[in-house]
């Protein structure tokens, strides 16, 4: 199914050329059988393949692309293969692509039947490597060789997901060792109620809060990452959030607003530059690497609900007058004549 960003960016662009990133999964259970997918459109048997949403790490893209298409929970374990797209791919309505596409393999515990959970695929299924459905997409059948010819070594890839289905030792995340730190920001109402914001570090448990009287969510989002950079300035730093807004002006978009002297594509002001200035110069000047990785909020994680809970109730104490306003020059900056 479309990912709604690629919807957002076709209301923009129309039918032109994008370019996108993909994953693609080869999915082996315990019978080494391989998991395939026969979809609507073309009827062809495949691979499960989806694109990687925004602050999406590409492993947790394929996971949960498998698990959409076919119900079927996985674990990545190693990156097979990175391809660009030297041709386009032009859909029926017109619509032109061209991907970079990541070969996931991936390994699936327990018993696990197949199903088609979201619609997009008429049918999937467990197929042992002699015995493959027909017809079959030729792109599937190549993927397919090229993974039995190259069974090589693991190459190292973050995956935020979920423990081993089936039980049993999960892999070796391939990530490097870097300090994790979930931030949150909140506001009673938007933008005229008070506003909290809120960090948490993963390993020591160490946490910073505070808000004002007067503020808005993406205020807050953004001025619990730039407390985050400026409490940890040293080492690899990888900040988990769950707003899509606080990853894109702090990674994504900035480079282009800079170029255009902090300016959006249609010549307009970048709002919050204040904050998100902070935040780029925190980042260029560190010593260590940062990286962002996008989770879903109120949906369990344990670190995710502290640093809510914390920037939550940092609002409501300020709202009630229990607790005094506690925020850095440049969000305030950014809050002016809200």
């Amino acid at each position: 199914m479309t990912p709604e960003f690629i919807k957002d960016l076709r209301r923009k662009v129309g039918k032109e050329r994008l370019w996108i990133s993909g994953v693609e999964a080869f999915v082996e259970n315990e019978k080494g059988e391989v998991l395939l997918a026969k979809r609507k459109d073309d009827g062809l048997w495949c691979v499960v393949a989806g694109i990687i949403e925004p602050g999406e790490q590409p492993a947790d893209a394929a996971a949960r692309e498998v698990e959409e298409e076919t119900g079927v929970k996985c674990i990545p374990e190693k990156v097979a293969r990175v391809e660009s797209m030297t041709e386009p791919r032009i859909y029926p309505n017109g619509d032109e692509v061209l991907a970079l596409n990541i070969l996931f393999c991936c390994h699936a515990g327990g018993h696990q039947i197949p199903a088609c959970p979201d619609g997009e695929n008429e049918d999937s299924g467990w197929f042992p490597p002699s015995r493959l459905p027909s017809p079959i997409s030729q792109r599937t059948l190549s993927l397919l060789s090229f993974v039995k010819a190259r069974r090589g070594p693991e190459a190292a890839f973050l995956f935020e997901g979920r423990p081993r289905p089936g039980g049993g030792e999960a892999p070796k995340k391939g990530a490097l060792a870097a300090r994790r730190v979930s931030t949150d920001g909140s506001a009673l109402s938007n933008p005229e109620g008070a506003m909290g914001w809120a960090w948490v570090d993963q390993e020591s448990g160490e946490r910073e809060c505070g808000g004002c009287r007067k503020g808005t969510n993406q205020v807050g989002e953004l001025t619990a990452v730039l407390m985050a950079l400026r409490r940890f300035r040293e080492g690899d730093l990888l900040i988990e959030t769950d707003s899509r807004y606080a990853i894109g002006c702090s990674r994504d978009w900035v480079k282009a607003w800079k170029k255009r002297g902090w300016k959006k594509a249609d010549g307009s002001p970048v709002k919050n530059l204040p904050l998100i200035r902070a935040i780029d110069e925190e980042i260029s000047k560190r010593g260590g690497s940062v990286e962002f990785a996008w989770v879903k909020g109120h949906a369990g994680n344990p670190f995710n609900e502290a640093a809510d809970s914390l920037a939550s109730g940092c609002a409501r104490g300020v709202a009630g007058g229990e607790e005094g306003e506690k925020l850095p020059p440049e969000a305030r900056e950014s809050l002016r004549g809200m």
